[in-house]
């Protein structure tokens, strides 16, 4: 009997099978729409696994395994499932009119490029594009459909030389162009990722792409950078997109990078040094749902024509806007239609301060030039008008980054296909963990997948901080997922070991469930209970994962209903302090709600309620 190697967890996706991240048979999204008549479903080349445990293509396609780049070469066709051996490969290029193409990495696959165009219903998976030149995987015209689902695209380590390599992933000049990019991990990369090559290129109304459960981990700007078609992003992962986080490499170079042309470009507009992750321009059609942003300073950027941009925005200015400020550049016609909803942030390990130049001619004061400031700085201009580098209340409110933006949102598309939706904070914890070549073994069934909790305290009450809680996995299992968990709580898998710990902080009850991955049937779940001790004291607080605070001297305070300062705990707190507990005594406080709150300078940088019977 032959099983499909590929299964999705039900209660996430409208689709039919098992557990996130596993392969799935066919794309969430347009990949899975024909371009042909933008309606019907295509069948893309995806193994399945025989009784014996082996691979085999579906009917009509023809299974090959290759090992050498020539091999791949001379393998390419209609109707083949090419199967990649181990090793390091060069650049491969799919230029013929092929029909049915799919490249499957079978672990440790590594190409410096792959370039498509003319192929219909292509399929590149679990393959890693890593040191390529210009463009790791560009996709140009004559494309159809293509799906690109667990690669790993960027380098290894991030060039200091902000125009070479140009761009990880250009998909340009296309005409009725159907892809899906999902479970992918894009990283250390400046230009990431363009739809469309220029403004002339930003009229394609059949370029429609979906982004679905990727990680974009370190990358300046451009994921993506669209201009026109259709674009639906969703549950997808961002972090230190801008390279607004301080004490990396990539920061300082972020910090150095205020464009240097003091001439007709620059004007005396304020020039911001941190780059951002989406931006939506030139008559596009996007919706964007329930991503999560980690340290990103500009996480949505809906780009409209100058006066309406600056309108919105303030003076703030980046040369990869384009939006009609100066006239040396093309006039940005600006986004057609932007819906963003159910996204989520953490911005607490940015700077509150920003590097920005000013030309000194505009700025009476004399003390324009390159600086650092706040991010609501503001300057009298020489016209006499006051000018914001952001508007104060286009900030978040912690004014370390800048609220999601949207243009007209009632009117972008609806996505013409069934898909459903994880949390934002669900998709952060899902796209870390399976996003990315190798993640997930390709590995047919070999045995019934087993799960156990072995520490026998999956269910705890009436606590603050959780008893690391353990569970081993074996069988035919792969990997295992955890769902239902905060962000204040978290878990970790050790794959060689096969087991998955969970532990963190609890503050609210949690239901949560782990469930093993793998291409059997029939995968284990087990579910436990947390509850959470009453918040009368802040016991929960000082204990914060490093992960989720920097490293620094922060303030501890209560705060009453009105926000009225209650009780200072520490002025001066040195994190990260291990477990340390702060034991609050509330004998005489009014029956209520407080609020206690870590504090860098005015900024809240986590808060917990306390609850007074």
């Amino acid at each position: 009997m032959k099983k499909n190697l590929i299964l999705v967890f039900f209660s996430f996706f409208v689709l039919t099978a098992s557990a996130v991240g596993i392969y799935e048979s066919s794309p969430v999204g347009f990949g899975g729409i024909s371009a042909a008549d933008g309606s019907s479903p295509v069948t893309y080349g995806v193994p399945i696994c025989n009784s014996n445990g082996e691979f085999e293509a579906p009917d009509g396609f023809t299974l090959v395994t290759c090992s050498t780049l020539d091999q791949i070469k001379s393998a390419l066709g209609n109707k083949k499932i090419i199967m990649v051996e181990e090793g390091k490969y060069g650049t491969l290029s799919i230029e013929s009119t092929y029909d049915g193409l799919s490249i499957i990495g079978k672990g440790n696959v590594v190409f410096s490029k792959i370039s498509i165009s003319k192929a219909k219903v292509v399929l590149i998976r679990n393959v890693s594009i890593l040191e390529y030149g210009t463009d790791g995987l560009p996709v140009t015209a004559g494309s159809a459909n293509v799906w690109v689902d667990h690669c790993t695209v960027g380098w290894a380590e991030t060039s200091s030389n902000k125009e070479s390599p140009d761009g990880a992933w250009d998909i340009t000049k296309n005409g009725k162009l159907y892809m899906t990019i999902s479970w992918c991990k894009i990283m250390n990369a400046w230009k990431t990722m363009l739809h469309g090559s220029s403004d002339d290129d930003a009229d394609s109304s059949d370029r429609y792409i979906t982004h679905y459960c990727n990680y974009y981990y370190n990358t300046h700007q451009r994921t993506p950078r669209i201009r026109g078609g259709k674009t639906h992003i969703l549950n997808c992962f961002y972090e230190n997109s801008g390279w607004a986080r301080p004490g990396t490499t990539e920061y300082d170079w972020a910090r150095k990078a205020v464009y240097a042309d003091d001439g007709e470009y620059l004007k005396d507009r304020l020039v911001v040094s941190d780059g951002y992750a989406i931006m939506a321009t030139n008559n596009s059609d996007v919706v964007i749902e329930n991503n999560f942003f980690l340290d990103v300073r500009w996480p949505i950027v809906c780009s409209t024509p100058c006066e309406e941009f600056s309108a919105k925005y303030g003076e703030l200015q980046s040369p990869d806007i384009c939006n009609g400020c100066v006239t040396s550049r093309t006039a940005n016609d600006g986004v057609k239609y932007c819906r963003q909803t159910g996204n989520e942030y953490d911005d607490s390990g940015l700077s509150d301060r920003i590097r920005v130049k000013v030309n000194p001619g505009s700025c009476p004061s004399g003390n324009c030039e390159t600086q650092d400031v706040p991010l609501d700085f503001s300057y009298l201009h020489s016209d006499g008008t006051t000018h914001y580098v952001i508007r104060p209340e286009m900030l978040n409110p912690g004014k370390r980054s800048i609220k999601f933006d949207d243009h007209d949102p009632e009117n972008a598309f609806t996505p013409p296909y069934a898909y459903s939706l994880v949390s934002a904070s669900q998709a952060r914890v899902n796209a870390k963990a399976f996003a990315g070549a190798d993640k997930i073994p390709m590995v047919c069934c070999t045995g019934e997948p087993t799960l156990v909790c072995t520490s026998n305290n999956k269910d705890q009450e009436n606590i603050a901080v959780i008893e690391p809680i353990t569970f081993q996995y074996g069988g035919g299992a792969v990997n295992v997922l955890v769902e239902g968990l905060p962000a204040e709580a978290k878990y970790e898998v050790d794959p060689e070991h096969k087991v998955v710990t969970i532990s963190g902080l609890i503050n609210s009850d949690i239901n949560y469930t782990v469930t093993t991955m793998s291409s059997c049937d029939d995968n284990k779940s087990i579910s436990g209970t947390l509850t959470r001790k009453p918040q009368e004291v802040c016991s929960s607080m000082v204990r914060v994962p490093f992960a989720d605070i920097a490293a620094g001297s922060y303030a501890v305070k209560v705060f009453d209903s009105s926000d009225a300062e209650k009780l200072v705990i520490s002025n001066n707190l040195s994190l990260p302090e291990g477990n340390t507990d702060f034991m609050i005594s509330t004998e005489g406080w009014a029956s209520g709600t407080y609020t206690c709150k870590i504090m860098s300078g005015s900024t809240t940088v986590k808060s917990y309620e306390i609850t007074v019977q």
